[in-house]
């Protein structure tokens, strides 16, 4: 703004709406690196005038030609200037060159070339020497030459882009590098830059460089014929033959005739050879001779350009391997040196060379061993460290192991132990009243010894014998034999170290251990265990327990057998069938053969429908569904209802029946009186009727049924009896439904045929019963055998009698 002019709008330069006067960043950060911003502005974020269309391209169709607006510019704005620093940031020149490091003391090679890249940057002028990383060097390579401008003579220049050429000795400080090519951006610039490079070199390759190519290069190979092993695999994979062998080394000391078992893979040609391990022992068992391999017949053959050192031969160096061909019985294969002897081979093996080779397998040769004289084995005595079993594991190998112990019976009976009370026999007068509790461990069989403190005793009770296995007193010192629970009962004497131990009381635990498990123990230790509870009263609830399960058997037992004598009471139509011999099923006149012979129940319209068809001979029988029989009917007979019953307003309500509760129903018996007793009141007129030849069972419709059928309904007069009740008449009976004049007496001496009681009842209620002993002898003890006082101890054990006795009804009322 000009000095001295007002400050009004047309004398201002500067616009007084622009509010922001912030220059602009010309860099911007990617990725944690600086790049130059491309985009210009002004202060405040304005454009520039190289922004504007007086600077437009005419390729800008929309912005060019700005002359219609303001007018032609006079001189076009210069383009913007970009540093040196920036023209040429990360452009570098690279140089690859070489120089040689000198080895002293060294036969093989005396310099070894190391490759190395010489770069260039062109942004400051600035030289660097890289060598490139190598795994496994062992030299120290990387960054030679920190990065910065290099002295190029004592007179202060410094190496430029312009000394720098292909073929060229470039010395940075004292160490000389060769340069031998460059990549293609030098190659271009330097061009460029018009200096014309000269023709590149190879690397020189040292000794110790050529010798570690060779190392990698491969041998060439000796081509083989083309072998399918994929099909071979199919088709005899899990095939092999196998022959039994012999290796006769008896010419060597100690050497023996050996068998062994010789298999053929047919998959891949290989042999291996099986040592077969006998009962005797005395070898160590190695499983194979010979693993699987192809075997050569000439084991020791080897080309003279083989080198020496080598130790083993591949493939390429073997002529021939043993075929199946070559394997015969009766030959002998050498296998690494050591002859044998093919005396025989399996059936499969025969089958093989018959079918696959046409070669008969000769028949096996028999290989006689020499018979040596056994010598019996006699287990030496205990040595005196450790225990028997020790010294015993000490002849089973020559590295003795820890004697076998029952994992199972330790973990099934794991602090389980049978307690006894024992009382020192004593000798001298300060022992006597002394008492030990002695435990036998079911886990491990050791018995240890506790004494029973006593107050004022002047002993020092507490731990008598520590746990270990008791020798009995008959064993051998070398092979003894050890206490077991079966030895110990009351009253048996124990000795231990010289001191003997009476059994006088055991725990309630040892009685319930030998009869969980009787097979363990003889009958005669369990009675004597038991025994002595009895008398000491401890098993009072397996008494009332046994007791109890008695009678209750005894109750099972009557109640079983009342049960079996009793019969279910009949209701009145089972009597009244019963007594006129009548079963379920029917009979009634012969019929047509159609409808077809048949028990099955049918609906009341087709039975409407198949006595029209049939036509029966009774015009006023209409059979309805239900099945009723008396005595057998024949083949011909149809098996059909011959009643029906009467229309709702003509039915009667029937006379109640007499029932009785379950249970109370009268039973059968012999009285003469009994039928008429429980017969119907209607039975002597149904009696007489039958007397006259009239049967209840031919049956005339009623009104209602007749109507149902379109027939004509014909009036009848009150009939009489219990069937005339409901509208029903009886005609003359046939002679196939008449009852036999022995039917009553049928079906009463079949009633009397049903045993009363089974025979295996009959036979448990005839088993004579012991008789319980009677009550005094349980009030008052026998004086022969009385219960004496418990003593007030921690272990319960008293009363030492031996002789079985009755036990005391109640244990808590002693004599004090």
């Amino acid at each position: 703004m000009a000095w001295g002019l007002p400050k009004l709008p047309g004398l201002v330069f500067s616009d007084p709406t622009k509010t922001q006067h912030h220059i602009r960043s010309s860099l911007r950060y990617y990725q944690g690196h600086r790049f130059p911003d491309t985009l210009i502005r002004g202060p405040g974020g304005t454009a520039t005038d190289v922004d504007s269309n007086a600077f437009a391209l005419p390729d800008d169709s929309v912005n060019y030609d700005p002359s219609l607006t303001y007018g032609r510019v006079k001189q076009p704005a210069l383009p913007a200037v970009i540093p040196h620093w920036v023209h040429y940031d990360k452009r570098c020149l690279n140089f690859t060159a070489f120089f040689k490091q000198t080895v002293y003391e060294n036969p093989d090679e005396n310099y070894r070339v190391r490759v190395v890249n010489i770069i260039y940057f062109l942004e400051d002028d600035t030289m660097t020497v890289m060598e490139p990383r190598i795994k496994n060097s062992g030299l120290w390579q990387g960054r030679l030459v920190k990065r910065g401008k290099i002295p190029k003579n004592d007179l202060g220049e410094c190496w430029h882009w312009k000394d720098l050429d292909i073929g060229k000795d470039i010395c940075i400080y004292g160490k000389v590098f060769h340069t031998v090519s460059c990549d293609l951006f030098t190659k271009e610039w330097l061009e460029s830059q018009g200096i014309e490079l000269s023709k590149e070199e190879d690397l020189p390759v040292d000794s110790y460089t050529q010798k570690e190519r060779w190392k990698s290069v491969q041998p060439p190979k000796i081509s083989k014929t083309h072998d399918d092993r994929l099909r071979r695999f199919l088709e005899y994979e899990g095939k092999l033959l196998t022959f039994n062998v012999a290796w006769d080394n008896r010419d060597a000391e100690y050497g023996e005739l050996t068998e062994y078992k010789m298999f053929y893979f047919l998959q891949d040609d290989t042999i291996a050879v099986k040592e077969i391990h006998d009962g005797r022992g005395g070898k160590d068992p190695f499983p194979l001779l010979l693993k699987k391999r192809k075997l050569p017949k000439v084991w020791k053959e080897r080309p003279s350009s083989f080198p020496s050192i080598a130790m083993e031969t591949t493939e390429e160096e073997i002529t021939e391997f043993y075929s199946p061909r070559d394997l015969i019985v009766g030959e002998t294969v050498f296998v690494l040196g050591r002859r044998f002897l093919i005396f025989d081979c399996d059936n499969f093996t025969r089958k093989y060379y018959r079918t696959m080779l046409n070669i008969e397998q000769p028949p096996r040769i028999e290989v006689h061993h020499e018979t040596k004289k056994e010598f019996p084995k006699s287990i030496p005595p205990h040595i005196g460290i450790g225990t028997p079993e020790d010294t015993l594991q000490s002849c089973y190998g020559l590295t003795p192991k820890a004697p076998h112990k029952d994992v199972i019976k330790y973990n099934l009976n794991a602090n389980k132990y049978l307690r006894y009370l024992c009382e020192l026999d004593w000798i001298h007068p300060e022992d006597k009243g002394r008492q030990f509790v002695l435990s036998y461990s079911l886990a491990d069989g050791t018995v240890k010894i506790g004494e029973i403190p006593r107050r004022n005793s002047g002993i020092r009770e507490g731990k008598f014998l520590k746990s270990m296995l008791l020798q009995t007193p008959e064993s051998d010192p070398n092979f003894p034999t050890y206490y077991t629970p079966d030895r110990f009962y009351i009253g048996g004497i124990v000795p231990v170290f010289k001191h003997r131990f009476k059994i006088v009381g055991c725990d309630l635990f040892v009685y319930r251990y030998m009869s969980a498990n009787p097979d363990k123990f003889p009958q005669e230790v369990i009675d004597n265990i038991r025994n002595y509870h009895m008398r000491e009263g401890n098993l009072k609830d397996e008494l009332e327990e046994a007791v109890r399960e008695e009678q209750a058997a005894d109750t099972r037992a009557r109640l079983a057998k009342i049960g079996q004598a009793a019969v279910a009471e009949p209701s009145a139509m089972e009597r009244c069938l019963a007594a006129l011999d009548v079963v379920e099923g029917s009979a009634s006149p012969p019929r047509p053969p159609t409808p077809p012979m048949t028990t099955d129940r049918i609906s009341y319209d087709d039975s409407l429908r198949m006595m029209r068809l049939s036509k029966p001979p009774c015009e006023n029988v209409v059979p309805l569904k239900g099945i009723l029989k008396s005595s057998a009917a024949r083949d011909d007979h149809q098996k059909m209802v011959c009643f029906s019953g009467p229309a709702p307003e003509e039915r009667q309500e029937p006379a109640k029946q007499i029932t009785y509760p379950p249970g109370q129903q009268p039973h059968y018996n012999d009285d003469e009186d009994f039928c008429e007793k429980y017969k119907d009141a209607n039975a002597d007129e149904r009696a007489e009727r039958r007397a006259k030849d009239i049967c209840p069972y031919e049956i005339i419709p009623s009104e209602r049924l007749q109507n149902a059928t379109d027939e004509e309904v014909v009036v009848k007069p009150k009939l009489p009896g219990y069937l005339g009740s409901y509208g029903v008449d009886c005609k003359e009976i046939p002679d196939y439904m008449r009852l036999q004049p022995d039917a009553y007496d049928k079906v009463k001496n079949l009633r009397r045929e049903v045993p009363l009681i089974s025979p295996a009842a009959a036979r448990a209620a005839a088993y004579p019963q012991k008789p319980m002993p009677p009550l005094e002898a349980c009030t008052a003890p026998p004086p022969d055998q009385p219960c004496m006082a418990r003593p007030e101890e921690d272990v319960s054990f008293a009363c030492p009698h031996e002789e079985p006795g009755l036990p005391c009804c109640d244990p808590d009322k002693r004599v004090q």
